[in-house]
């Protein structure tokens, strides 16, 4: 009997079958050009002799890594806020300041109150003219309702059908990226893009109102003074509790956008959705529901303006958003890990 016809055929049938999500990763140790086995056509699959080789036998699996991660992270931030789409967004938040203050500063200029002196306008628009802080805190108000929301929406809904619509969700996917550190890197992006939306909010509402109005001790909602300092302290606290606000809509819109292949769509059913939710909140027969809405608290920022902070609004809108953040990213997740990519 010949040498050929002595060593069994290797079976590879189903070698690579069931490779879906993070099964992707998954990478063999067989060099191009290894020695074939004579009459099976494939690599020799003889068991290794030396205690070395054995060592060095094929890998099952391999750990993600850190630094892998990290990178991934890093081109979706470079790549988000690369795009015209995004910088545009953030030049019409960075606008929405400076529009409130130079009206402000129009209107007052006789000598009248900011917003008619009836309390008309976003919240703290009334004390403008004696603190340019309170522009921070009245910019953030006013972009809370829809502006920043939307801005979240249009990227969260773009982060998955994005990139299934240009053809490039299948590269990702390709070794080394599985499909939920994939999905966890959009999501890392776009709560990401909520903190800087909200820090241009906020950042051009102080250049404008330290240019316009004057600077110096305000006076809390509570009546009490505080520093300019403690001030600046309690403004970034502000910033920081609206870019938590957005979880749940950053959550939501990922959701929508594994759903579909179309960026476009994606985007406009995120917003749609966005708009709907805030009608639903203002009608008082739905006053059962409103707690559970994901925007019934966004307004509850203003409560840090008080001395001392009422902490239970804010508390509740933080429990609220981790809710939405936990199931909608959770079905982001079953939708996508179960997702047939063909784009």
């Amino acid at each position: 009997m010949s040498r050929a016809e002595s060593v069994p055929e290797t079976g590879r049938t189903g070698e690579g079958a069931g490779r879906t999500g993070e099964d992707a990763d998954v990478a063999t140790d067989t060099a191009p050009g290894a020695p074939a086995t004579p009459g099976t056509g494939g690599p020799d699959t003889t068991p290794p002799r030396s205690g070395a080789s054995a060592a060095r036998g094929p890998r099952t699996g391999r750990k993600p890594n850190p630094l892998w991660t990290l990178g991934l992270f890093r081109s979706e931030l470079v790549t988000t806020f690369r795009r015209w789409r995004t910088i545009a967004l953030l030049g019409v938040l960075a606008a929405v300041p400076i529009l409130i203050g130079v009206a402000i500063r129009i209107e007052t200029s006789d000598g009248s109150s900011a917003g008619g002196g009836a309390g008309e306008g976003p919240a703290f628009i009334a004390q403008i003219t004696n603190n340019g802080l309170f522009l921070v805190f009245t910019a953030l108000a006013a972009t809370l309702p829809f502006f920043l929301p939307m801005a979240v929406g249009v990227v969260a809904g773009d982060a998955i059908a994005g990139e299934a619509n240009a053809g490039t969700l299948r590269y990702l996917l390709v070794a080394p990226a599985g499909r939920t550190r994939l999905l966890l890197t959009k999501y890392a992006t776009t709560m990401t893009f909520c903190l800087v939306a909200t820090l241009v909010v906020a950042v051009s509402a102080l250049t404008v109102g330290a240019l316009l109005f004057p600077l110096g001790e305000l006076t809390t909602i509570s009546g009490t003074r505080i520093s300019f300092t403690e001030g600046l302290g309690r403004a970034l606290l502000i910033a920081l509790a609206v870019a938590a606000s957005l979880i749940g809509v950053a959550a939501l819109g990922l959701f929508v956008s594994t759903l579909t292949n179309s960026g476009i769509a994606a985007m406009a059913t995120t917003v749609g959705l966005l708009i709907t939710v805030q009608i639903l909140d203002q009608i008082p027969q739905l006053h059962a529901l409103q707690p559970y809405f994901f925007s019934h608290y966004w307004l509850s920022f203003a409560d840090l303006m008080r001395d001392p902070v009422y902490w239970d609004d804010l508390t509740r809108n933080l429990g609220l958003q981790a809710l939405y953040a936990a199931v909608f990213g959770s079905a982001a997740w079953a939708r996508f890990t179960a997702k047939d990519i063909t784009a």
